[in-house]
C-alpha cells in the first residue's frame, strides 16, 4: 500500500515538474494575449483590396498591472498582415483566448472566405469565439471603452450571448458555427449586426448570409422574427398594444418549432408550426385575465394571430425582398426528399407556399394583479 502512495507521490511531482519546465514557457510580462480580432477592407483601386486586421490584447506590467493594447496592420492579404504584425512587436502574442470576431459591414458585403480560410487554418485560433458584423470599421469597436470592463471584446461577447434571453436570438453565434452554415446546403448564416450609438454598443439588426457574403440587413423587429421562425429552443418578450396605456407583455420562456415539408412536382409546400409557453409580465389590457380563464384563452388567442400576422410580414419581404432562405427551410427538404441534388433552395423557399400556426400557453402571470 504504502509503495502506490509513494508511487502516486513520484509521478505527481514528475508531472509537476515537466509541466512548469515545457518547453515555450515565458513569464507572463513576455506576451500579448489576444482577446478580439477586427477584419476590415479598403477598396484602393479597380480589383485592389487593401485588408486590415485590428487585434486587441491583454498586456501583463511587471508590477501586475494589465492595460489594453490595440495593434493594426495593413495589407495585400491576411498573411502578409501577421507576418509585418509580429515584425513590430517585442512581444509574443497568445492565440485561443479571443472572444469575439468583429467583421466590417464592407467586409462582410465582400465575402469572408479569406476570414475563414485564415481562421480554420490556424490551429491556435478559438473556435468558439462569438462573431458580428459591425457598422464602419471594426477597429472603432475594438478601441471602444466601456466602464466597468477591462476591454471591449469582454463587453460585446457579454451583450451577443445574453442577447438571445429577449429576442429569440440563438446562441449559434461562433466562429465553428459560421463554419457549419456557410456551403452547407439548405442553410444560411445569419449574424447579430452591431453599432456605436449614443448609448453605446448596440444590436441594431441581423446579417443575413448568401453563402459567404452578407447580402441583406435585418433591423432589430425584422431580426426577432427571423430568429423566432428559423431557431428552436428560444425565447423573448412579445408586445400586444393598443394605445399607451392599453398593453401586455408575453414573456415566452420555451419555444418549439417544428417543419412539416410538401412536394407536388416541383412545388413545394411547407407548413411552420410554433408553439410559445411563458409569463405575462405586464398586463394593461385584459383585465382580470388571472381570475377568468376565458379571459386568459382570449389573449392567447390574440396573441397567437398578432406572431402569425408578423411571420408572414416577414416571409413575405423574405421571398420577394431577400430572395434567401435564411429560415433554413430548405434543410428540411433537403432532409426528406434527398440532398447533393443541385437544387436551389434559396430559389424554391422563395417561390413556395408556406403557412405558419402558432400556438401561445401562459402558464403564469408575475405576482398577479394589484
Amino acid at each position: 500500500m504504502n509503495k502506490k502512495k509513494y508511487a502516486i507521490i513520484i509521478i505527481g511531482v514528475l508531472t509537476y515538474v515537466f509541466i512548469m519546465l515545457g518547453q515555450g514557457r515565458v513569464p507572463i510580462e513576455e506576451v500579448a494575449i489576444i482577446n478580439g480580432v477586427g477584419y476590415d477592407i479598403e477598396r484602393k483601386g479597380e480589383g485592389i483590396i487593401e485588408y486590415s486586421m485590428p487585434i486587441s490584447t491583454n498586456v501583463y506590467k511587471p508590477s501586475g498591472s494589465q492595460v489594453n493594447l490595440l495593434f493594426k496592420d495593413e495589407g495585400l492579404n491576411l498573411g502578409e498582415i501577421i507576418q509585418q504584425r509580429q515584425e513590430k512587436m517585442d512581444k509574443k502574442f497568445i492565440q485561443g483566448h479571443e472572444r469575439v470576431i468583429l467583421i466590417s459591414e464592407d467586409y462582410a458585403r465582400y465575402g469572408l472566405k479569406t476570414m475563414m480560410e485564415e481562421r480554420v487554418r490556424n490551429s491556435e485560433a478559438n473556435d468558439t469565439a462569438y462573431m458580428a458584423v459591425c457598422k464602419g470599421k471594426a477597429e472603432d469597436y475594438l478601441k471602444y471603452q466601456k466602464r466597468g470592463y477591462m476591454n471591449a471584446s469582454e463587453y460585446i461577447s457579454g451583450l451577443i450571448e445574453t442577447y438571445g434571453d429577449y429576442s429569440f436570438f440563438s446562441n449559434n453565434y461562433k466562429l465553428i458555427d459560421a463554419y457549419v452554415r456557410i456551403g452547407a446546403e439548405g442553410r444560411s448564416l445569419v449574424l447579430p449586426y452591431i453599432n456605436i450609438t449614443e448609448d453605446g454598443i448596440e444590436i441594431t439588426g441581423a446579417a443575413v448570409f448568401n453563402e459567404d457574403k452578407m447580402v441583406e440587413l435585418a433591423d432589430v423587429k425584422n431580426g426577432r422574427i427571423l430568429n423566432l421562425l428559423k431557431n428552436d429552443a428560444v425565447k423573448g418578450i412579445i408586445s400586444l398594444q393598443k394605445s399607451p396605456k392599453q398593453y401586455i407583455d408575453f414573456d415566452a420562456k420555451t419555444s418549439k418549432r417544428k417543419v412539416k415539408c410538401y412536394r407536388q412536382g416541383d412545388k413545394y409546400s411547407f407548413i411552420i408550426d410554433l408553439s410559445f409557453t411563458g409569463t405575462v409580465s405586464n398586463n394593461e389590457m385584459y383585465v382580470d385575465m388571472i381570475k377568468n380563464i376565458n379571459i386568459q384563452k382570449e389573449f392567447e388567442k390574440d396573441m397567437a394571430k398578432s406572431i402569425e400576422s408578423q411571420c408572414y410580414d416577414f416571409i413575405k419581404r423574405m421571398q420577394n425582398d431577400y430572395k434567401i432562405d435564411c429560415i433554413e427551410l430548405g434543410k428540411e427538404a433537403a432532409a426528406k426528399y434527398g440532398r447533393q441534388k443541385g437544387i436551389d433552395w434559396n430559389e424554391v423557399v422563395s417561390n413556395a407556399d408556406i403557412k405558419v400556426n402558432v400556438k401561445v400557453k401562459v402558464d403564469l402571470q408575475g405576482r398577479g394583479d394589484y
